[in-house]
């Protein structure tokens, strides 16, 4: 016999030995169940491990076509990815076609192709077609400030509302809780955003002291201040609107504003006659 059909011939002793403990599951000596895996058991005529009845070691011990064997966790026959004998084997969405392949049935999807490729993307959580990021079906597929327009079928905002400042006029801001445009801090929509003291000028969108009531001394008259704490103008102090902004021993002066000595009484000795002078306390010449 030649060298090369020598060779040939253990090769191929080889491969029938390997294919003997690959379809046998075995390849381990044991004396009992115990020493082999659990999906073996321990054959007591040559004392090898051998696969169990209902398991597999290799792919050749199951239906080639449709199923192979899970040889990472169970060692049995398992139905091939996206293969199938009836719809039991397939996903709950899907349904088992002629050709034993699985498919989507009617009103799913596996995936975007099989969609809208424009509006829609295949959602991977339920296999239904659902609309991209900014398009919809209904409202319900838009945030509830938001409406789905039929046109465009795109998601637009409800009068009044926002996602972002520039949704806004230029005097709002947008409000990240309401998601609705309200006035920026200094601005008003309307009286309910000023004080008491105060009302919302439309035109401006501020708030601007009512009649009678101030913000800043240059509302008051020129011998008054605003009083920052009741938002009134008050007569500056030796100054005077009426007698009651001046002492009780002086009036006061309408050119002028300013509290003057009434007759009989002194602010200066020179309110008095010669050799007299202003009593400060009092206010008489004495």
């Amino acid at each position: 016999m030649s060298r090369n059909v020598t060779i040939m011939l253990l090769g191929s002793l080889a491969v029938f030995i390997l294919l003997a403990g690959c379809l046998g599951g075995g390849g381990m000596s044991c004396s009992g169940d115990s020493q082999c895996e659990k999906w073996q058991y321990c054959n007591q005529t040559d004392k090898m491990c051998r696969t169990g009845a209902g398991y597999c070691a290799s792919d050749l011990e199951c239906n080639a076509t449709l199923m192979e064997c899970d040889l990472n966790t169970t060692h049995s026959c398992v139905y091939r990815e996206g293969r199938c004998n009836t719809s039991v084997n397939c996903g709950t969405w899907q349904v088992c076609a002629s050709d034993q392949y699985c498919m989507p049935a009617l009103g799913y999807c596996g995936d975007d192709t099989q969609c809208d490729q424009v509006l829609e993307y295949c959602n991977p959580a339920n296999h239904l077609c659902s609309p991209k990021q900014g398009f919809c079906k209904a409202d319900t597929d838009c945030n509830a400030w938001e409406k789905c327009d039929a046109a465009s079928r795109k998601c637009e905002l409800i009068p009044g509302h926002c996602n972002a400042d520039t949704d806004c006029q230029s005097w709002q801001a947008c409000d990240a809780k309401s998601y609705i445009c309200i006035a920026k801090q200094g601005f008003c929509s309307n009286d309910a955003d000023c004080p008491d003291w105060a009302r919302c000028d439309l035109s401006s969108k501020k708030c601007v002291a009512r009649q009678g009531y101030c913000n800043a001394d240059n509302q008051c008259n020129w011998w008054e201040y605003c009083d920052p704490n009741t938002n009134v103008c008050h007569a500056s102090r030796d100054y005077c609107g009426t007698d009651d902004d001046c002492s009780t021993w002086q009036a006061c002066q309408g050119t002028n504003h300013k509290c003057t000595a009434r007759s009989g009484y002194c602010d200066s000795d020179a309110n008095c006659a010669a050799g007299e002078v202003c009593n400060e306390a009092t206010h008489y010449c004495q």
